[in-house]
């Protein structure tokens, strides 16, 4: 079998176009699939980070009973008690799998700047934990050229009972607020609006008002000092978003309790183990909370169509490719064989079985394939490196600001499809060359049956 090895490496100068336009064929496959796949790949962990760490839905969202699909209609009865809360601080500090976890605050209402009012989307969070996660590992990795905050300072830069706010981009412009909380002399005399002046008159000072439906049903009112521009990402929330802490929505909303607590863990991994330890301990103190984790399709519809849309397009582009090589292959392994017919005849006479010369074909194709993918692994490493180094920006459907290309190869999927080429490869030609071996040796030796 040694000598068959090297036999098919000698027979690869034989038919040196034919081979070449074959193994370019493989190679720029291979080329194409890791290219897909490194797009797939970093898509995904982008979705997949913005989803856990940037807008705080961490690896296991924890509910009342019914609060996800519930709590925007009826919030006092589908949210979490100071009872709830203390019950979960508990828990949630004696599982050694938990790196952080965090209070949320969810809710609507209006914001004015003194003379007009706009509709608004508040997200509470703890500040510290705003902080901590602006700055995780993960975030710094996967996207290192989001920028969340254009202006300002966050909200863990200022005292909580300042209300301190952030305003997306679009809200800003909408509310004529181009002056932040530090670019307001701090002595600067406080007048009544003038709204004749319009926009001009919001942009003296840095102050909102907030009014919001208090959970218990009356009316509140509080006021806010914007402290920073950000961007969610997305154009659709851009318009409405704020962000603030979430004693600041409490007092908005007239109550002490909060819409969820998110968690994350050290090892995401373990989260089967860690979410079902979680709601046994909660269970043993006599509670019961709706748990999710992070990919729930409810929790995260961003997350699982984008994933779901991306492994779609890696699959069938991958497809299109692996057909597209499998039948170069097939054509050129057939056009061979043809051509050598009366090779197989003569190697037939001298009482070579089938099976040698199926194994004689096959590692010809082996050998030829393996150069290629060699070549293919190349080009596509130089092709990624060259796409990330030219910083292309494109501009998704939603997307505000738009996202870079940036390119990361994921090594599993690139062996994987390697594999698979083989394995197409050397299918290809067993069926190609298992034709030809049917005839006698005298009608192969004759040439009759090209």
């Amino acid at each position: 079998m040694k000598s068959f090895w090297l036999l098919s490496l000698r027979n690869l100068g034989r038919n040196r176009k034919r081979n070449f336009a074959t193994g370019s064929a493989i190679a720029l496959g291979f080329a194409g699939i890791l290219m897909l796949a490194a797009y797939q790949y970093r898509a995904v962990n982008y979705a997949r980070v913005y989803t856990v760490y940037v807008v705080h839905t961490g690896h296991l969202a924890i509910f009342a009973p019914g609060g996800l699909e519930k709590f925007a209609y009826e919030p006092l009865q589908h949210s979490l008690s100071a009872d709830d809360q203390a019950a979960l601080v508990r828990v949630l500090k004696e599982e050694p799998e938990v790196e952080r976890f965090e209070p949320q605050i969810r809710g609507q209402g209006l914001i004015g700047n003194g003379c007009a009012s706009f509709p608004f989307i508040a997200q509470g969070y703890d500040p510290a934990a705003d902080k901590a996660l602006r700055e995780h590992p993960q975030v710094r990795q996967w996207m290192p050229h989001f920028s969340y905050l254009l202006r300002g300072r966050g909200i863990w830069e200022f005292e909580e009972n300042m209300g301190a706010i952030l305003l997306s981009q679009g809200l800003a412009l909408t509310l004529g607020k181009t002056k932040l909380h530090d670019e307001v002399a701090p002595d600067s005399e406080i007048r009544l609006p003038d709204c004749t002046q319009g926009k001009a008159q919001a942009a003296l000072d840095a102050n909102v008002q907030l009014m919001a439906g208090a959970w218990a049903g009356n009316v509140s009112a509080v006021d806010g000092e914007v402290v920073g521009l950000f961007t969610t990402g997305f154009q659709e929330s851009d318009n409405s978003g704020i962000v603030t802490s979430v004693s600041h929505l409490q007092k908005l909303f007239g109550t002490d309790r909060v819409t969820q607590f998110a968690v994350w863990l050290k090892n995401p991994e373990k989260i089967t183990e860690v979410s079902a330890r979680i709601e046994a301990n909660l269970s043993s103190q006599g509670k019961t909370f709706d748990v999710l984790r992070w990919d729930d399709a409810k929790l995260s519809p961003y997350y699982s169509g984008t994933a779901g849309f991306l492994r779609t397009l890696l699959i069938a582009g991958s497809l299109v490719l692996a057909t597209i090589v499998t039948l170069s292959v097939l054509n050129s392994s057939t056009m061979t064989i043809l051509e050598r017919s009366q090779e197989i005849g003569m190697y037939r006479s001298m009482g070579f079985r089938r099976a040698h010369l199926r194994h004689l074909y096959v590692q010809e194709s082996l050998w030829l394939s393996l150069l290629s993918l060699f070549t293919g692994a190349i080009l596509g490493l130089l092709a990624i490196q060259g796409v990330n180094a030219l910083k292309i920006l494109y501009h998704p459907p939603g997307v505000a600001g738009g996202l870079y290309l940036f390119l990361v190869l994921p090594w599993a999927p690139a062996i994987a499809s390697a594999a698979l080429i083989l394995l197409l490869v050397s299918l290809a030609t067993y069926f190609a060359v298992s034709s030809r071996l049917r005839p006698s040796p005298a009608d192969l030796l004759g040439g009759t049956l090209r």
